[in-house]
């Protein structure tokens, strides 16, 4: 590996170019204006982190396709009232993945949900000062996903 020099002349390895898929994010509420977040149990065993709809993209996928395709697949839901907030890529001086934020509103039902596939995971409805609170105490903790409820909160129209 090639050294380099930080910006504080602090000489360090390079980094290893991380392989970053391109993914949508969705914050998705229903007619009541709650959230819904996948609760999961960190692995510490204390505590649980809260994230939102997720969904790598296949090569060449439309991102707005895809997350509408996500929503229907891994919870039964659907709506026409989407709101892109945004998309961003990890460095602008590395060939890495992109990410697009969407909301959806107003969801309801269409198909039954599949069964949870992941059983360490649960979805559920929370009202949006919970959502608040999550992104203060850490309860949303991959970045990505607190950056989706972010954009959503700043951009919804209570």
């Amino acid at each position: 590996m090639e050294t380099v020099e930080l910006a504080l002349s602090i000489p360090t390895q390079e980094v290893p170019a991380i392989c970053q898929q391109d993914y949508v994010n969705a914050l998705v509420l229903n007619s009541s204006g709650q959230a819904l977040v996948f609760e999961t149990r960190r692995q510490t065993g204390t505590g649980v982190y809260w994230h939102v709809l997720s969904h790598s993209l296949s090569c060449g996928s439309d991102p707005f396709t895809a997350v509408q395709n996500a929503l229907l697949h891994q919870t039964g839901l659907q709506t026409n009232h989407w709101s892109y907030l945004g998309s961003h890529i990890m460095a602008a001086d590395r060939p890495t993945g992109a990410s697009y934020f969407f909301c959806a509103q107003k969801v309801q039902h269409e198909t039954t949900p599949p069964p949870n596939q992941d059983a360490s995971s649960m979805a559920k409805w929370v009202p949006l000062t919970d959502l608040r609170y999550a992104l203060l105490d850490g309860r949303i903790a991959i970045v990505s996903h607190a950056l989706t409820v972010s954009l959503a909160l700043l951009t919804l129209k209570l």
